[in-house]
């Protein structure tokens, strides 16, 4: 009797494991996928030659659970914190061409991702915390 209890509670922890994750491709060679926010981890490193032969980058975001009266913002940053880029939903998409000359300019950026209420009332009381995603480095 007892192993059928524990063997039944067993399964009620597995969707309180599920995890969002994220996969980033340049158009269908996958480049990272993770579920870490591990920002030492999640580095990608891009040659010129990789851009000049693909058309888009994607990053695609699935969320474990999804919350009502939220919305995700996928943003692209500098080194210096600054904002370069933005897409609201779970889909981020850039023409290599918009990416190459992004990384000219900057060499090194950062993904993260936000979820923020749409309520203006809840936005001003919820403390929102961005996500790390992946950095992305020009290889010279």
């Amino acid at each position: 009797m007892k192993f059928v209890f524990a063997f039944l509670l067993s399964f009620i922890g597995f969707p309180a494991m599920a995890q969002d994750s994220w996969k980033v491709c340049l158009d269908r060679k996958v480049l990272l996928t993770t579920s870490n926010e591990e920002e030492k981890k999640n580095i990608i490193t891009i040659s010129v030659t990789d851009l000049n032969q693909s058309k888009n980058f994607t990053l695609g975001y699935k969320e474990s659970s999804p919350q009502r009266g939220w919305e995700r913002t996928i943003r692209l940053y500098d080194e210096r914190n600054t904002e370069l880029k933005k897409q609201k939903g779970k889909k981020f998409t850039l023409k290599t061409s918009e990416l190459k000359s992004l990384l000219n300019q900057y060499k090194t950026v950062k993904i993260y991702t936000i979820n923020s209420p749409t309520d203006p009332k809840l936005k001003e009381r919820v403390r929102i915390r961005r996500v790390h995603l992946c950095t992305l480095i020009l290889q010279e």
